[in-house]
C-alpha cells in the first residue's frame, strides 16, 4: 500500500491502472449518480426496516468489501481478471453481499443472540468491527497478519476475523450502555457495561476513521513515507498521530464547545469521514495531482471539508421525504442515526462497488 497516488494508500487500484484522462468531470456525474442510486434504495424500505435490518445487513457487507477492494485489490480470485465490465463488478458485488450475509447470520445468532429487529447493541457492534476493519488495513497494513499469511485467500479472511472477534473484546471492554437502561431496546443480558457510554466510544471511535481518511488524503504528512513498511514502526506512528488529532478534535468539539456526542458524530466526524471520501473514490486522488505533499493534500481537504458541508445536508432534507417524519436530536436522535445509516451504510458501499467494483461502468470504458 505504498503507491505515489494517495488514493491508493485507501483502495489500491491493479498496477496495470490505464490513465484516468477523463477526471474530475467523471467523479462530478458518478458521484451523482451514486447520490440519486442511494437515496432511490432508501426509499424502498420503510425507515424502521431501513434503520435496521438494512442498515445492519449493509454494514456486514462493509468490512468484505474491504477485503476485496483494499487487500485483494479487485484481482483475486483470479478468475476476476479474465472478467469484462459490468460482469466483474456484478461478480464482486456478489461476493460482498454473500460473505456479508454470513456474517450477519454469525452475528444474529450470537452477538445479538437472536433478538430482532437489531438493537442499539448489534448495530453498533458491527459499526465498531467496520471501523476497526479501517484501522487494521489503513494504519496497521494488516500486520502482523501479512507477514505470517502470503495467501491473499488467508490474509483477507484472518483479517475479517481478526476484526470481529478484536472487535467484541474491545466492544465488550468499552460499550456500557447502561444510561440508556429505561429505553425500549433495552436488555440488560445484552449490556456489556464497559469502560464508557456507548455513544461516546462510538463517536470517538468514528472520529478517528474520518481524521484517517483526513490523513490519507495528506499522505499522512509529515510522516509521509519515511515508515512505509516498516511495521509495527508505522503503525505506531500513525496511531499516535490519528489518535492525537481525534483526541484534539473530539474533545475540543463535546467538552469545550459542548456539542453532545451524537451530533458530533453525525454532523461532525461522519461528515468529515463521508467528505473525504469524495476526493478518495469519486476523484479517485486525481485532484491537485501535480501538487507536492502537503498542499495537494490540503487542498482535497477543503474539498473534502465542503463535500461533507453539503452533501449530508442534501439527505438530512431528503430523510422525512423518503423515510417518514422523524424526531431530531434527543432523546432518540431518529433524524440522526438515519442520516449517519444513509450516508455510511448506503452511499458508501455503493461508491465503492461503483468506484472500484465496476470501475465507473458505464460512464468509463476500457
Amino acid at each position: 500500500m505504498h503507491n505515489k497516488n494517495n488514493s491508493d494508500v485507501l483502495l489500491q487500484q491493479p498496477a496495470q491502472r490505464l490513465s484516468l484522462g477523463n477526471q474530475p468531470f467523471l467523479g462530478g456525474v458518478g458521484l451523482g449518480c451514486v447520490i440519486v442510486l442511494s437515496l432511490a434504495l432508501i426509499g424502498c424500505f420503510s425507515g424502521a426496516f431501513f434503520a435496521t435490518w438494512v442498515t445492519f445487513f449493509v454494514v456486514c457487507c462493509v468490512p468484505v468489501q474491504i477485503v476485496l477492494a483494499m487487500l485483494w485489490r479487485g484481482q483475486y480470485p483470479g478468475w476476476l481478471k479474465q472478467l469484462a465490465q459490468p460482469w466483474r463488478g456484478l461478480a464482486l458485488v456478489a461476493m460482498s453481499l454473500a460473505g456479508g450475509a454470513l456474517i450477519a447470520s454469525l452475528v444474529f445468532f450470537t452477538q445479538a443472540r437472536e433478538v430482532g429487529p437489531p438493537t442499539p447493541f448489534t448495530l453498533m457492534y458491527v459499526i465498531f468491527c467496520v471501523l476497526l476493519s479501517f484501522w487494521l488495513v489503513i494504519i496497521w497494513e494488516c500486520w502482523p497478519l501479512s507477514r505470517l499469511l502470503r495467501h491473499p485467500l488467508a490474509l483477507g479472511l484472518a483479517t475479517l476475523l481478526v476484526a470481529y472477534l478484536l472487535g467484541y473484546r474491545l466492544f465488550a471492554w468499552l460499550f456500557d450502555f447502561s444510561a440508556m437502561a429505561g429505553a425500549p431496546f433495552y436488555r440488560a443480558e445484552l449490556d456489556p457495561q464497559g469502560l464508557a457510554p456507548a455513544f461516546e466510544i462510538l463517536a470517538f471511535a468514528v472520529t478517528t476513521v474520518g481524521v484517517t481518511f483526513a490523513c490519507v488524503l495528506l499522505g499522512f504528512w509529515p510522516l509521509g513515507s519515511r515508515l512505509q513498511g516498516l511495521q509495527p514502526w508505522a503503525g505506531l506512528a500513525r496511531s499516535a498521530l490519528v489518535l492525537g488529532l481525534s483526541a484534539a478534535l473530539y474533545l475540543g468539539a463535546t467538552r469545550l464547545l459542548g456539542i453532545a456526542a451524537v451530533p458530533f458524530m453525525v454532523h461532525g466526524a461522519i461528515a468529515l469521514l463521508f467528505g473525504c471520501l469524495v476526493p478518495l473514490l469519486a476523484f479517485e486522488g486525481e485532484l491537485f495531482g501535480r501538487l507536492a505533499q502537503p498542499l495537494r493534500g490540503l487542498l482535497q481537504l477543503l474539498v473534502a471539508l465542503l463535500a461533507g458541508a453539503v452533501l449530508p445536508r442534501l439527505y438530512w432534507v431528503a430523510g422525512p421525504w423518503l423515510s417518514g417524519p422523524m424526531s431530531a436530536g434527543a432523546v432518540d436522535y431518529a433524524h440522526e442515526f438515519w442520516l449517519a445509516s444513509a450516508l455510511l451504510a448506503m452511499t458508501f458501499p455503493v461508491l465503492v462497488a461503483f468506484s472500484q467494483f465496476f470501475d465507473f461502468w458505464p460512464l468509463r470504458r476500457r
